[in-house]
């Protein structure tokens, strides 16, 4: 029987592997939904969800943390439920949503963090961590600029097509990779100044984080890579 590349296993068997897969699908699908604005906005609210719920497998094993981010779950369930079958758009709800939101994925992303970037060995589980927390930050980065726009309507020019009713719209998910991967087709532009600072911060924030992972992963491969070699020189002796 063949034995499974411990890499591939841990892609598929870690804690990270549903965040990812959630992250691949709502990616491959929401392109593919009928642009009638109800339906798509119900579809990224339903997405929302299922991100929302893959992120308590990534968390860390710490007790108390785990119960308060489950008690932070099921608040953002309850709001984004609403916020699906009501069509609620007052500000308050549309504030609270995406307050509650945007805490609770800062806080999956430290501690997806803190386990990446520890000096573990580097496994499958670690990669597809760091590529969750990557694509996560691009969803942060989506929230904070649907903030800026509930509070200030026009901080950005937004495309007709692209426009939703959702709190985190298809927009902002649009705008915030476009900016974190440096792409920027120039079709949303923000308007304030505080906006385009927060730009630029993110598009920054993409390249460091890049960087600094990717030699922080090569420095703990190659570290475990040595140990290991150390100990079948020892055996061998």
């Amino acid at each position: 029987m063949s034995k499974k590349h411990p890499i591939l296993e841990g892609f598929v068997k870690g804690r990270f592997s549903l965040l990812l897969f959630s992250f691949v699908l709502m990616f491959l699908v929401l392109p593919l939904i009928p642009a009638e604005r109800g339906f798509l906005d119900k579809s990224i609210g339903l997405f929302g969800l299922v991100v929302l719920l893959s992120c308590l497998r990534a968390i860390t094993e710490n007790r108390r943390f785990f119960i308060f981010m489950v008690v932070l779950s099921l608040i953002n369930v309850v709001l984004g439920s609403t916020e699906i079958l009501s069509q609620t758009d007052t500000d308050v709800f549309k504030t609270m949503v995406l307050a509650v939101r945007l805490i609770y994925y800062l806080l999956i992303f430290g501690s997806i963090m803190g386990y990446v970037l520890d000096r573990g060995p580097v496994t499958g589980d670690k990669i597809a961590g760091s590529i969750s927390a990557y694509v996560l930050m691009g969803i942060i980065w989506a929230a904070v600029y649907s903030l800026f726009l509930h509070f200030q309507p026009g901080s950005f020019i937004i495309p007709e097509h692209l426009q939703s009713g959702s709190v985190v719209g298809l927009w902002s998910v649009y705008f915030s990779f476009t900016t974190l991967t440096t792409l920027g087709y120039g079709d949303i532009t923000p308007q304030l100044h505080a906006v385009q600072s927060y730009a630029v911060m993110e598009a920054a924030c993409g390249q460091i984080f890049l960087t600094v992972l990717v030699a922080r992963l090569v420095a703990l491969h190659i570290i475990h890579s040595n140990k290991d070699e150390v100990r079948n020189v020892s055996r061998d002796l």
